[in-house]
């Protein structure tokens, strides 16, 4: 017995000298230690890229780490633009993304609430700050920005500091000049005849150096009721875009040139009027400009047995011939093609409130008791394709239908209220008097599920800058 009770005695001392031997490598739980990462990973060499031709830097973040130097050292008031491609992933049930940060969130893995660097931006979005103490900022897959300070340019991944250690992947990203630097003024000396008691008369001063804005431009269009009365009416439709136009017109909202703003409601939303608005009106677009394209009313397949024909349904849209009178979605994807020339357009579409309208959704009904919801949401995510710089923010997926209701806001669509309370500054997360596109996406997203207990989800397309703002 003496002998056991000394064995029993000895076990949990063998335990302890055993985890003597591996306290360097492994922690409490004798799991393997994370490894030592620095706050800031410094280039080898930093380059002034407004000497030598302004070169464009690339330079590798990979996501284990903190904050990686760009090797670009930026000097405040010049312009600079980064863009970025490559895929990370954050690790555990985070999804895979590339730097705009699309797809990382998961309902296991969000960044709404701190300690992430950013909360209102997802995990794998791009990061970017201006010396060790900077302020950060998103940068996604590209950005644009005058430098506000002096210092080297650090970049990283929206994830918590001390939680890099399980990421993986890497992007590279590239900073070049967005605009070259101004030249220093040249001091210019006076005629000898102009002089004041026989001193020189100060010097006229130079013009200022011609610069592009952006400019910011904007169709709206909401359909209520329908000139064909087999069409079933909307409520708050055309009110949702009026609203809409409203805040943007505003000079406390989103600034823009009521010039530059086209509305087109119920008998003014015809399938010519929105032809001439896309194809022709917003053919004065740049590349530099901005451009806002809003729908609500109803969208449609022509018939069940081609949903992939998929339409808007102007105000002189035919309940029995939606195909030749209706507006297709492939119009839309023209514009954006051949017509529309800025490089940064956004969609935002409330055009599910149906499962297909027309005659022969009727029949269909009749014929089979009901038909499965259209596709008008894959439709209009598909004009993201179209190419880089364009997002598509849709109402609801395809199984889904859009509400609207008068305890939105007094009479307003689910999605629309809260894209207006979005904008109006219930998305800025940051408090910085901005609203991103960064922002507003996670808002609008939470806020219509909730209210809708999950009846709505609205769904965001497109390779687009996350720092975008719809107001000027």
């Amino acid at each position: 017995m003496t002998s056991r009770r000394l064995h029993l005695w000895l076990l949990p001392a063998l335990f302890v000298l055993a985890g003597t031997a591996f306290a360097q490598d492994t922690d409490m739980y004798g799991l393997p230690k994370k490894p030592e990462i620095p706050d800031h990973v410094e280039a080898e060499q930093l380059k002034d890229i407004t000497e030598g031709g302004g070169e464009t830097v690339a330079s590798t973040i990979p996501a284990k780490a903190e904050w990686t130097s760009s090797g670009v050292r930026l000097r405040k008031g010049i312009k600079y633009r980064v863009s970025a491609s490559g895929e990370w992933h954050m690790g555990g049930f985070c999804g895979r993304s590339g730097p705009s940060g699309l797809g990382s969130n998961s309902p296991l893995c969000f960044s709404f609430i701190p300690p992430f660097v950013l909360p209102q931006h997802q995990i794998g979005t791009l990061l970017g700050k201006i010396g060790q103490d900077g302020r950060p900022f998103a940068v996604g897959e590209s950005l644009e920005f005058e430098a506000e300070r002096d210092g080297t340019l650090y970049l990283r991944s929206n994830d918590p500091k001390g939680m890099t250690w399980d990421n993986s992947g890497q992007v590279t990203a590239k900073v070049a000049l967005a605009a070259p630097p101004a030249p220093p003024p040249v001091a210019v000396a006076p005629a000898p005849s102009v002089r004041q008691n026989g001193a020189p008369a100060p010097a006229a001063p130079l013009p200022p150096l011609s610069s592009t804005s952006s400019q910011h431009w904007a169709v709206v269009i909401g359909v209520s009721s329908y000139s064909d009365s087999r069409i079933p009416s909307l409520r708050y439709a055309a009110k949702d875009a009026q609203a809409l136009h409203d805040w943007l017109v505003s000079p406390s909202g989103g600034r823009y040139a009521p010039a530059r703003v086209k509305l087109l409601t119920d008998r003014n939303a015809t399938a010519a009027n929105i032809k001439e608005a896309l194809y022709t009106w917003l053919r004065q677009t740049i590349e530099e400009d901005v451009v806002v394209i809003y729908f609500a009313g109803h969208g449609s397949p022509d018939s069940p047995d081609t949903p992939q024909n998929l339409y808007l349904l102007p105000h002189d849209t035919r309940y029995d011939a939606i195909a030749s009178t209706g507006f297709p979605m492939w119009d839309v994807e023209t514009a954006l093609k051949r017509f529309i020339k800025a490089k940064r357009v956004v969609v935002l579409a409330d055009a599910c409130h149906s499962g297909g309208v027309g005659a022969s959704f009727d029949v269909a009904r009749r014929a089979l008791g009901d038909v499965q919801p259209n596709r008008i949401s894959s439709g209009l995510q598909n004009l993201a394709s179209v190419g880089a710089g364009i997002a598509v923010i849709s109402a609801s997926d395809d199984r889904q239908l859009s509400a609207e209701s008068a305890k939105f806001g007094g009479g307003h669509g689910v999605f629309t209220h809260y894209l207006l309370e979005g904008l109006k500054g219930k998305a800025d997360y940051n408090n910085d008097s901005r609203v991103t596109l960064g922002e507003l996406i996670p808002y609008l997203s939470e806020h219509v599920r909730r209210e809708t207990l999950n009846a709505q989800s609205p769904t965001v397309a497109g390779r687009f800058d996350p720092a975008l703002t719809l107001g000027r």
